[in-house]
């Protein structure tokens, strides 16, 4: 099985270097609204309909969302000031993908980790793919 995370930070009116400033880190991507955007796949030009602001984390194999988010958390500031703001002013959630190998896998999330989420406003998006037969 593998994980992919991102924390992704949303607003009409985000403006990407602030929110870089304020979380001293910079994104693996952001936007603000009415910026271009170049789709990967089709490299046709999209309009930014809200501004955002993303950071990856490095995918695992095999999948380990919780490793992820503290990897995410450790380069992002720790003040609870800051993430008050954030929380107060835009959307903030963890999308996370998992591709899994079997029918039943199972992934835990200590207390810990969820109150980090919860104490940050940080909304939990979990996406399971099944597994593909061949």
């Amino acid at each position: 099985e593998t994980s992919v995370v991102a924390l992704r930070i949303f607003g009409d009116d985000l403006v990407p270097s602030e929110v870089t400033r304020l979380l001293g880190c910079e994104p693996t991507a952001a936007y603000a609204k009415g910026d271009t955007r170049i789709g990967l796949r089709t490299g046709k030009g999209y309009i930014e309909k809200s501004g955002s602001w993303r950071l990856n984390a490095m995918d695992r194999q095999p999948a380990d969302i919780p490793s992820q988010i503290e990897e995410i958390f450790s380069k992002l500031t720790q003040d609870a000031a800051v993430w008050n703001q954030l929380k107060s002013t835009y959307t903030l959630d963890f999308f996370c993908g998992l591709f899994m190998g079997s029918s039943n896998d199972m992934l835990e999330f200590s207390p810990d980790l969820l109150g980090k989420l919860s104490e940050r406003g940080i909304i939990f998006a979990l996406d399971i793919y099944g597994p593909v037969d061949d």
